[in-house]
């Protein structure tokens, strides 16, 4: 349970950032650019590759900026968010770089062995495209709550007993 905080306006704002940039990235990149790219991918075969690309850079760009604001003077409120952030953002680096390789090792594999186009596509979408998009509608479902908990002033779960020992 997210215990109340007292935040003012730009704080919210502030703690609200990380989840912001990291839903954007599910959602905008992952479910809306992938549908896109991959209704051209007969075409365009390596327009794919602009959704892990794009994430890849996001991600990073939450890595850094995580790292940023853990050495900075923010608040106790502003920093538990980009902590949590920056974790689930951890969890889907490591997630997408599994999932690319077993997509990339799969097609390699599929033109070594001759597979059909059907069948590839079938294995492929079965062992590497289902559990991450499975994985991918969970950490959605989390940030939305993270960006819920930012917007109404609450500490997230474990930052609660952090920020009573620096008032004390």
């Amino acid at each position: 349970m997210a215990q109340p905080y007292t935040a003012v306006p730009d704080e919210i704002t502030r703690a609200k950032w990380p989840h912001e940039i990291f839903l954007i990235n599910l959602v905008f990149n992952h479910i809306l650019v992938f549908a896109s790219t991959f209704g051209v991918f007969s075409t365009f075969p390596l327009m794919v590759l602009i959704v892990p690309l794009t994430s890849f850079v996001i991600t990073g760009y939450l890595f850094i900026k995580a790292r940023y604001i853990a050495t900075g003077d923010e608040t106790i409120f502003v920093k538990a968010h980009w902590v949590v952030a920056d974790k689930r953002n951890k969890h889907f680096m490591w997630l997408l770089t599994i999932a690319c390789l077993v997509l990339g090792g799969g097609f390699w594999l599929s033109k070594m062995m001759g597979w059909s186009k059907i069948a590839t596509i079938a294995v492929l979408g079965g062992v590497g495209l289902l559990p991450f998009m499975a994985s991918l509608l969970v950490l959605i479902v989390l940030g939305n709550d993270s960006m819920y908990q930012a917007r109404h002033g609450k500490l997230p779960k474990g930052h609660a007993t952090l920020s009573s020992e620096t008032v004390s």
